[in-house]
């Protein structure tokens, strides 16, 4: 009998470490996946300003730069293990710096999100949930533009990020925050709105879909208002 506990003592013990190294190894993928996005991120607003500088307002520019240093933290913050808790934050001032990325990717970006909305939670958290909407975008409808709207409430924020294109698979739009769930013909990880939905909730904030397939991609977050 001594022998039959033993056995189940070890088992029990290395279904408990492959558990912990499983999603240990699964956080690490989700890591790899937001480092991934910052430095692409980086390389295309260091590109735009290498070729197009001469080319470009002073405001461009600035824009442009200011990606650049709000990037660089973001993968400062990833290397250290992560933003620290939620404040309060200005929305449209946030978000202006992964706009000008995307633009400098080739999106055609237009904000009606205005500086001096704030919100609570964490700055670095929404630019990255931005920057994995504005990427699908770029994946999966090229050639649209994309839209972002703001619509105040008493106690909340919520910002539209809507795109014209072919909208999300009939076949996984209900599960489209799952892990692992790609869109169509997708050659991604399949983690990126898994991340953008994890990352909204830990700042106490929503994700949804709220078109469905055909009429383009519009996703919708909720923040407290500050």
């Amino acid at each position: 009998m001594s022998t039959e506990l033993s056995s189940n003592t070890i088992h029990a013990a290395r279904s408990k470490a492959e558990e912990v190294v499983s999603r240990a190894s699964a956080r690490l993928a989700e890591r790899d996946h937001e480092m991934r996005a910052a430095l692409f991120a980086i390389e295309v607003a260091a590109a735009g300003l290498s070729r197009h500088r001469d080319h470009m307002t002073p405001r461009q520019v600035d824009e442009l730069v200011d990606g650049l240093v709000a990037e660089t933290r973001r993968v400062r913050a990833l290397l250290h293990g992560g933003e620290a808790g939620s404040r309060t934050f200005d929305l449209g001032d946030t978000l202006a710096p992964v706009l000008a990325c995307g633009r400098a990717a080739g999106l055609d970006v237009r904000s009606a999100v205005p500086s001096g909305v704030f919100v609570e939670g964490r700055p670095d958290s929404t630019a990255q949930v931005v920057v994995t909407l504005l990427d699908n975008a770029r994946q999966h409808a090229p050639a649209s533009p994309v839209e972002l709207r703001l619509e105040l409430r008493d106690d909340t924020v919520r910002l539209s990020v809507a795109d014209r294109g072919p909208g999300i698979d009939p076949t996984v739009f209900d599960r489209v925050f799952e892990r692992g769930v790609r869109r169509g013909d997708s050659a991604g990880s399949g983690l990126g709105l898994y991340v953008a939905r994890r990352l909204m909730e830990e700042q106490r904030g929503t994700i949804d879909v709220r078109t469905g397939p055909g009429a383009g991609a519009e996703f919708v977050l909720g923040f407290r208002r500050s």
